[in-house]
């Protein structure tokens, strides 16, 4: 007697194509089919249309979800009430040719075979590109050919004994759910076997899930293959092989095809994490691989293996985007590297050894003037490793570390830790903890210059970044003038994926287009209030600029009222007491994250923060007609550019 297959049709929304699917299993020469359709809360007719498949196939079963649960859920509560001994998958989209069964029957019978593989037949709707034939096994039929291939975890152009599916459940949850499933049951089968010649017809719709925009869901993979390779018996060949097909392609193919740079960047950042732990710029599949693409691309995926083994997804991304015009070319990565440094804070994945390394460097320089470094955090912890780098990273020698955490909700304490722990055989380094959040950075600017030793204090905010001669340069001025209280640098902006998205700040703080900023300059500071700082904050961050250490507490008590622009109220009050210098380099990059979009109601809160500021500067000199001019069409320009007046609910 034959015997019974259960073919198992997870449903989504497939009213289109679901009659098409049953229909073709009806048609089978196999007879002895039992098909379980489960619907996973689908919202158009597809549960209508089973139903009525139902009463015409006494063979077909329809259970329903409450809910959608995902295909992996489905498949396992079909599995659980599945009678055949053998179990096949087909997506709802799908179909086969009528002998499909038959011949993968046959070939398990002959063979004693627990899995049988066959080819799929990648067809398009509509007919929008010609039909692809896939090969399920290339050369000798064997357990490693079928893991290493394309198709190794599909299980629709397969079947198996339901006693080896028990064993290794769908991954719910998850979109690579089959990973940790077909997987181990190809590697754990006691024989497998492979039908060539036969076709399943693997639908590619526009809409379908696998053919989303590349999403981050997708690294989900990493999760499947850690399941997997609990389930499997550790052996080297496969977990290579595994790697390769399931998360190298992965890298190498899928993630360039995400068009949108910030969302690529996402991605890399993310596989980057993940793929550390398995080096895979070492996989052994990589030299062929490489070889077997065009000769014109072969360049393209060596730099991305070269981008792999540095973990530097930003690397990778400028990569990517250079890839079209760079095909005909023959620069190399290196060549990448000097141009997008001209845009992009290229930095490596950075560990606690490397902090440790840089430490015992700074341990050796000397010190002409002391500078303590104040890094105020709060749930930065995503930067701190690269920040803490960049200044470790100075030519010029950093006195004192002071890490400053407002109660982060994140894991940046158990970082810190670690940090201080490791760096403190080397360097002069802190830790202080707020019990509660201040909701103040001054109150933590203020907390910083009362606990530094140094001559000077640097606050180099836990998400910024710089440049490692950003120190060298704006010390340079007061090794010649003690009298010196700021000395800052140029800033540019950088994103969150560190990508610069603007070059120099002295277009924004040189409004009058003096060209003040042009060259490097020392002035006295009551000169430079009177001359620039009268009407805008001239220093875009406080992470661009070291400060005279002094008692400052009575003007931090003042700026803690202000909300939007009480840092241009304390660079004004220290620079009355003394010097000023500036140096014309963007060696400071600040970070913007997110859209930074403001309602009108914190802009007018802004404005009128602005206004008493200017209140505070006329007590400090007597201002001339020209000045008030220049402050009124100041307020006529903020007024016209934030929209003040309009409904207080808007956004720019």
């Amino acid at each position: 007697m034959d015997k019974l297959i259960t073919v198992i049709i997870p449903c989504y929304n497939i009213e289109k194509y679901i009659e098409r699917c049953i229909e073709s299993i009806e048609k089978q020469t196999y007879k002895n089919i039992e098909i379980i359709a489960v619907d996973d809360g689908s919202k158009d007719n597809t549960v209508s249309i089973l139903e009525k498949l139902q009463n015409k196939y006494s063979n077909l079963k329809v259970f329903k979800n409450d809910k959608n649960k995902g295909a992996a859920y489905a498949r396992n509560l079909a599995i659980r009430k599945a009678k055949g001994e053998f179990i096949g998958f087909i997506d709802s989209d799908d179909y086969i040719v009528e002998d499909y069964y038959e011949k993968l029957m046959q070939k398990a019978q002959e063979e004693d075979a627990d899995l049988v593989a066959t080819d799929i037949e990648i067809t398009y709707e509509k007919n929008a590109h010609p039909a692809i034939l896939s090969k399920a096994c290339i050369g000798e039929v064997n357990k490693f050919n079928l893991v290493n291939n394309g198709l190794a975890a599909s299980p629709c152009n397969k079947i198996f004994k339901k006693e080896l599916l028990k064993k290794y459940p769908f991954l719910e949850g998850k979109i690579n759910e089959d990973v940790a499933s077909i997987l181990p049951a190809i590697i754990n089968a006691k024989k497998v076997a492979y039908v060539d010649g036969i076709k399943y017809f693997y639908m590619q719709r526009e809409n379908s899930v696998q053919n989303e925009e590349v999403s981050i869901k997708r690294l989900e993979m990493f999760d499947s293959i850690a399941t997997c390779f609990q389930r499997i018996e550790y052996d080297k060949k496969y977990i290579d092989a595994i790697l390769y097909q399931q998360v190298l392609l992965l890298y190498l193919v899928v993630i360039p095809k995400q068009k949108n740079y910030k969302k690529r960047q996402k991605l890399l950042t993310r596989f980057m994490e993940k793929q550390k732990k398995y080096e895979l710029y070492k996989n052994p599949y990589i030299k062929q691989f490489i070889k077997e693409q065009p000769k014109q691309e072969r360049k393209f995926y060596k730099d991305m293996v070269s981008c792999l083994k540095r973990a530097n997804a930003t690397l990778a991304n400028e990569t990517i985007e250079y890839r079209y015009g760079m095909d005909k070319t023959k620069e190399k990565l290196k060549d990448i590297i000097r141009k997008i440094t001209k845009r992009t804070v290229i930095r490596r994945y950075i560990e606690i050894k490397d902090l440790e390394k840089l430490a015992k460097k700074q341990a050796k320089k000397k010190e002409d003037i002391k500078v303590s470094v104040v890094i105020p955090n709060y749930n930065y912890e995503n930067f701190m490793l690269p920040r803490i780098y960049s200044i470790l990273a100075q030519t010029e020698k950093v006195h004192e570390l002071i890490i400053l955490d407002d109660c982060s909700k994140d894991n940046s304490r158990n970082l810190i830790d670690q940090i201080v722990e490791r760096l403190s055989p080397y360097i002069k380094i802190q830790k202080v903890y707020n019990e509660e959040n201040s909701g103040c950075a001054f109150k933590q600017w203020k907390k910083g210059f009362a606990l530094a030793e140094g001559d000077y204090v640097w606050i180099a905010e836990a998400d910024d970044c710089c440049d490692k001669t950003l120190l060298e340069n704006i010390i340079r001025p007061i090794k010649q003038n003690k009298n010196i209280y700021i000395s800052y640098a140029d800033t540019a902006f950088i994103n969150a994926w560190d990508k610069i998205i603007l070059p120099t700040i002295k277009p924004e703080i040189d409004i009058r287009k003096t060209g003040h900023w042009d060259s490097d300059f020392v002035d006295n500071g009551m000169e430079e209030i009177k001359n620039y700082t009268f009407l805008n904050c001239i220093i875009a961050n406080v992470s661009s600029c070291i400060i005279k250490k002094d008692n400052y507490d009575d003007i931090f008590e003042k700026i803690i009222e202000y909300k939007q622009a009480g840092d241009w109220l304390f660079y004004v009050s220290v620079m009355a007491k003394g010097d000023i210098a500036f140096c014309n380099k963007p060696l400071n990059y600040y970070r913007l994250h997110g859209n930074n979009v403001t309602s009108v109601t914190k802009k007018q809160k802004h404005f009128d923060e602005i206004v008493r500021i200017h209140g505070e500067i006329r007590k400090m000199f007597e201002m001339t007609e020209w000045h008030e001019e220049e402050i009124q069409k100041r307020y006529e320009f903020l007024k016209r550019v934030w929209n003040l007046g309009e409904k207080e609910n808007e956004k720019d």
